[in-house]
Order: C-alpha cells, then sequence, then structure tokens
C-alpha cells in the first residue's frame, strides 16, 4: 500500500474518531490522566539503500551513438589475391594478367599470326573485407564492453533491494483514581522497493536501474550485429591502441577510444551501501495520537473484563499466603525485648531482598539491552562479511582473468616465435632457390644482350650511311638558296637607296616654308607682350596701393592671431604632455602584456611542436611497419609466384623429357623392326 493511500485512510480513520468521542467527558479525563502519567517513547527509523556510481554509465550513454554510426557503416578495403591458372580456369583477363603474359612468355602456348594462346595465365580475385585494424579495435571494444556491463549487472541486480524500517515503542504508568494502569506498546515495519518495477515515480530522467538494463540490452544487440559477424575470426587488438588516422581525427572513433581507456582503468565495483539512521523525538500531534490508541486499548479491555458473578465454567483457585510486614524501625527500638543484633538483621535481611529484586530487574534489562545490540551487530556483521566476500569475488574473478590473459599472450608470443622461425627457414630456402634461378636468367639474359648488341651495330651503321648522304644533299640544297637570297638582298638595296634620296628633297622644301611662317609669328607676339606689359604695369601699381593697406590689416590681426596661438599652444602643450604619459603608461601596459602574449604563445607553440613531433614519430612508425608488412607480403606472393614458375617450367621440362624419352623409344622400336625385316 502506497504512503498516500495510508495517510488517506488514516486521515479518515482520525476523524471519525475525533467525531465520537471528542464531547465525551470520560473520555477527556482519561486522556488527560494519560498525559499526566508516567511516559516514556522511542521512535527509530532505519534505511539501506544502494547508491550507484553513475560514472560509467554515463560514459557507455555517450559512446551509444558513435559505436552505432560505425557499426552501420563499416570501414572496408579491397583485397586482391593473385593465381595463376591453366587457362581453361581463367574468370576475366585484366590487364595485369596481359603484362605477366608479357614478361613470362613461357606461358606462351601457341603464336598463329596475331593470336596469341596461352597455357596458364595469372588470375586476379578481388573482393571486401573489413579486417582492418579500426575495425578489429571496435570488435575488441565491444567484447570487452559486453564483459563489463555484464560484470556490474549481475552483481548489481542480485543484490537485496532498498530497505526502510521503523520501530516504535511506548511504555506508561498512570493512576486513574485507585487504579493503576500499565500500557506497553510495541511496533515495527520493514519494506523493501524494488527499483526494476514500473510503478514507481519516476524523474525526467530514468531511474539507474532502467539506464544499465537499456544499457545491456543496446551492447547485446551490438554483439549480435552483422558487424561482430563478419569479424567472428579477426585477431582482437593489444593496448597499446596505435593512433591512427582515422582514430585519432574522426569523432567517432575518438569517442570510442575515451570509452576504451575509461573501462581499461575502471576497476570499481559501480556501487555503495548507504546506511541512514534516525533517533527522532515525538511531537505533540503523534502524542496526542498515541494517547487515543491508549484509551482505545483500555476502553477495550474494560469492556471485555467479565466481573466475577459472571464468570461461566470452572475456575481456577490458587491460595496466595500473605506474609505479615516488619514493623517499623521505631516500634523496633522501643521493644526492649530485642536485642541490637536482631534489629539490624532484619533490617539487612529487608535490604538484601530488595537489593536482589533490584538486581534482578536491572539483569533482565541489562540482557535485553546485550540481546538487542548483539542482534545489530550480527547484522551488521553479515552486511560487512557479504561486502568483503564480494569484494574478494570481484578479485579472485580478475586475478583469473589476468591469468587467463597472461596465458594467452604467452601462447601467442610462442606461436608467433614457431611462425616466424618457419618463415625463415622457408624464406632462406626460398632466395637459396631465387638466386639459382636469377644466375641462369641472368646467363640469358648475357647472350641476348650481346646478340641486341650487334643487332644495334648493324642498324647504327646503315643509319650513319643514310645520314651522310642525307647531309650532303641538304648542303647542296642550302648552298642554291643561299645564292637565290644574296641575289634578291641586293636588289632591295638599290630600292632603298632611292626612296632615301626622294624623301630628303621633300623635307628640306618644307621645312624652308616652316621657317617663314615661324618669322611672322614671332613678329606679331613681340608687339603683343609689349602692349601686355604697358597694362600690366598699371595695374601692378594700383596692386601694390591695395597691397599696403592689406598687409596693415594682416598685421593687426595676426598679432591678435599670435596671442591666441600663444595660448592655445600652452594648453596643446600641457595637454601633449599628459596624453604622452597616458600613452607611456598604455604603452607599457601593452608591451607587458605583448610580452605575457608571446610568451604563451611561445609556450604553446612549443608544446604544439612537441605534440605534432610525437605525432609524426608515430606516424613514421606505423608506416614504417605497414611498409614492412606490405613488402613482406610482396615479397611472400613474389616468392610464391616465382615457386609457382618454377614449378612449372619443371614440369614442362619433364615432359619435354618424356616426349623425347618418347620419340627414342619409338625410334628403337622403329629400328628393330627394320632389322628385323
Amino acid at each position: 500500500m502506497s504512503n498516500e493511500k495510508v495517510t488517506e485512510l488514516y486521515g479518515e480513520y482520525q476523524l471519525m474518531m475525533k467525531s465520537l468521542v471528542e464531547s465525551d467527558d470520560y473520555y477527556q479525563h482519561l486522556m488527560k490522566a494519560i498525559d499526566a502519567g508516567n511516559n516514556s517513547f522511542s521512535l527509530f527509523n532505519r534505511y539501506f539503500e544502494k547508491k550507484i556510481d553513475l560514472r560509467w554509465i554515463d560514459a557507455i550513454e555517450k559512446c551509444i551513438i558513435p559505436l552505432d554510426t560505425i557499426i552501420r557503416n563499416p570501414r572496408k578495403f579491397i583485397v586482391q589475391e593473385e593465381e595463376i591458372v591453366p587457362i581453361e580456369r581463367a574468370r576475366k583477363i585484366t590487364a595485369e594478367s596481359v603484362r605477366h603474359l608479357a614478361q613470362h612468355t613461357n606461358m606462351i602456348a601457341r603464336v598463329d599470326g596475331d593470336r596469341v594462346t596461352p597455357s596458364q595465365i595469372l588470375n586476379v580475385f578481388r573482393e571486401e573485407s573489413f579486417e582492418i585494424y579500426e575495425n578489429r579495435f571496435i570488435f575488441t571494444l565491444l567484447r570487452n564492453l559486453q564483459r563489463f556491463v555484464d560484470q556490474r549487472y549481475d552483481v548489481l541486480f542480485a543484490l537485496d533491494n532498498d530497505e526502510s524500517m521503523a520501530s516504535l515503542k511506548m511504555e506508561s504508568e498512570i493512576d486513574n483514581g485507585r487504579e493503576n494502569i500499565v500500557y506497553k506498546l510495541e511496533i515495527s515495519t520493514k519494506s523493501t522497493e524494488d527499483h526494476r518495477e514500473g510503478d514507481i515515480k519516476e524523474t525526467k530522467d530514468a531511474t539507474a536501474f532502467q539506464r544499465i538494463e537499456r544499457i545491456k540490452r543496446i551492447v547485446n544487440e551490438f554483439a549480435h550485429s552483422s558487424f561482430m559477424r563478419d569479424l567472428q575470426g579477426c585477431t582482437p587488438v593489444r593496448p597499446p591502441i596505435m593512433r591512427t588516422n582515422v582514430i585519432s581525427k574522426d569523432v567517432n572513433f575518438r569517442a570510442c577510444l575515451d570509452l576504451w581507456q575509461f573501462i581499461s582503468a575502471y576497476n570499481e565495483v559501480g556501487y555503495e551501501i548507504i546506511a541512514k539512521e534516525t533517533d527522532e523525538m515525538v511531537n505533540d500531534e503523534y502524542k496526542e495520537d498515541l494517547y487515543r490508541i491508549f484509551t482505545t486499548n483500555y476502553l477495550l479491555l474494560k469492556n471485555n473484563t467479565v466481573e466475577e458473578e459472571n464468570i461461566q465454567g470452572k475456575i481456577r483457585k490458587r491460595k496466595i499466603k500473605p506474609k505479615m510486614l516488619k514493623r517499623l524501625a521505631e516500634e523496633l527500638v522501643l521493644d526492649y525485648d530485642m536485642e541490637e543484633v536482631e534489629i539490624r538483621k532484619v533490617f539487612v535481611d529487608e535490604l538484601k531482598r530488595v537489593s536482589k529484586k533490584k538486581i534482578a530487574g536491572e539483569e533482565k534489562i541489562r540482557g535485553a539491552i546485550t540481546r538487542a545490540l548483539d542482534a545489530e551487530n550480527a547484522r551488521k556483521a553479515e552486511i560487512e562479511a557479504k561486502r568483503l566476500a564480494e569484494i574478494q569475488r570481484q578479485k579472485e574473478i580478475e586475478k583469473r582473468r589476468k591469468e587467463r590473459e597472461a596465458a594467452r599472450i604467452a601462447r601467442e608470443k610462442q606461436l608467433e616465435k614457431e611462425r616466424i622461425a618457419k618463415e625463415k627457414a622457408k624464406a632462406k630456402a626460398k632466395k637459396e632457390k631465387e638466386l639459382a634461378l636469377l644466375k641462369a636468367e641472368k646467363e640469358k639474359e648475357k647472350l641476348r644482350l650481346q646478340k641486341e648488341k650487334e643487332r644495334q651495330a648493324k642498324i647504327a651503321a646503315a643509319e650513319a650511311e643514310k645520314k651522310r648522304k642525307a647531309k650532303l644533299l641538304e648542303e647542296q640544297r642550302k648552298a642554291k638558296l643561299l645564292a637565290i637570297e644574296q641575289e634578291k638582298k641586293e636588289k632591295e638595296k638599290l630600292k632603298k637607296q632611292q626612296e632615301r634620296e626622294r624623301l630628303a628633297k621633300e623635307k628640306a622644301a618644307q621645312l624652308e616654308k616652316e621657317r617663314a611662317v615661324k618669322a611672322k609669328q614671332k613678329e606679331k607676339e613681340r608687339l603683343a607682350r609689349e602692349a601686355a606689359l604697358q597694362k600690366e604695369k598699371e595695374k601692378a601699381a594700383a596692386a601694390k596701393q591695395k597691397e599696403k593697406e592689406r598687409l596693415a590689416k594682416e598685421k593687426a590681426a595676426l598679432a591678435e592671431k599670435e596671442k591666441l596661438a600663444k595660448e592655445k599652444q600652452k594648453e596643446k602643450d600641457r595637454l601633449a604632455k599628459e596624453k604622452a604619459a597616458q600613452i607611456a603608461k598604455e604603452k607599457a601596459a601593452a608591451a607587458k602584456q605583448k610580452e605575457k602574449e608571446r610568451q604563451a604563445k611561445a609556450k604553446a607553440t612549443l608544446a604544439e611542436k612537441e605534440r605534432i613531433a610525437k605525432e609524426k614519430a608515430k606516424e613514421k612508425e606505423r608506416l614504417a611497419k605497414e611498409k614492412a608488412a606490405q613488402i613482406a607480403k610482396e615479397k611472400a606472393a613474389a616468392a610464391k609466384q616465382k615457386e609457382k614458375e618454377r614449378q612449372a617450367k619443371a614440369k614442362a621440362a619433364l615432359a619435354e623429357k618424356e616426349r623425347i624419352a618418347k620419340e627414342k623409344a619409338k625410334e628403337k622400336a622403329r629400328l628393330a623392326k627394320e632389322k628385323n625385316k
């Protein structure tokens, strides 16, 4: 039942009880008597809560979308395999096949004009592959992530749910007239809360348990995707992770690298148990409610108490022998018949009896308290033992995992050593075979080059003879063309001389005409200048007078201006000094700021250079490794090809020997038949 339902039901009960008994005088009398009595209360609450570390949940949720993007769009490359096959098994003839056949003419079976029929040919197979380093990194990350989530999911959901416990104790002793009432109430409750149920109140975000279930479901879907099936047999990557261009620069792969580093460094269980305890005081409203319950129980008891005369059936009878109370000390002292020793003995016996009774009551209380404390300590010890056992179990699991990992790494190293040793042995044998074949090929090439030199020498001699004849014809043709060109130049020279003489005569006549025109023009200009000079003198006299008047006015104005200018200059000088001081301060501050910025930039530049240098070094190492792997692969392919060619040659040579042996056998048989005839 929810807290809201309990509150609602108790509120209705409280209203109903108040309406029934609030106006009754006897009920009010009982409530006052209880309030005046000796009452003690004890209200205790304890809460156990599992607190989940949300860091690992947040880290995984942050990487879900990048992982989904990579799995939906995996990177791939084209794998090319080459194989020499018989011509009837060739699927497709490519340019590589033709080039290879041109370099290995021993594979040509027959040539009919322009038609070439090979016996064997290079067949190139191309297919897509996902087994690149980046995809193997994501494959290994998903396997580690699935194991990481499963471990914490199993531990969290195997534990008990959150618990809350509440207990109330009340002890009362009151006097109601001649009646003494003793009342004891003890009640406790224990409840659990299941975070996996759907009826609990949720905040805007899902609860941690629901987020963990969602993460587990998504990771399991990733683990059973087609991407993981395609890479099932690939080799997992081992740390440290290589920072390839894709892993370093692609946003999705960077997020996956961050997740790898987080789960590798995270060694915690993922949760902790928090115990909260409160020992509260009972407030006045709560006391009033408890007094009402006390009154109700008292009325219930009194209502069901049967009077002696109304008892039906058999009654158990038990005799109680009353004991005589000891007389008061005064009476004992006044009784002269009793000695002091006897009086002391009576008092001592009575004190011992009371003391024993008191000690027995205290022992019972101490025993109850001790039992309660022992039970609480035992419960805490059990919780601590469970926690320590869980920690020990996790350590054992981690230890076994590390041992398995170490054994696997040792096994892989051993296999790698054996593989390298085998490859070295094979490479050595292949190298020896290659050297022998290379030597034979060199001899053949030497003979071919010798023949080629002789052929080239003959061709060069014929070409030299042709060039000599062509040169002689070219010299004769050039001589004829030179004579014709010389004759043309002489004629052209004569024509140019005649043209120059004609132009000189025309130029002299033109110059004479221009001189006459210039003389007339000069005379006119002289007369005009003299008239203008006279007018200018008159104007200059009038202007001189005006200038004197103007200068006098300007002198007075200038004196006034100079006075104002001096005052302005003084003000400007003062402002300039202040401005210069301010500028000097600003320059000093700016220079200081620039120096700080320069130092910061220099520091940042140095750090950036160091980072770039490290990245370049890493990239060089990666490229060197890739290049070495590629060279090794090419060498292996070339060695394989050469081995196949050698086998083909050996097979051809064997077939040729068999053919020759068959022909010899036929020839012997023929000769034997002829001899017999």
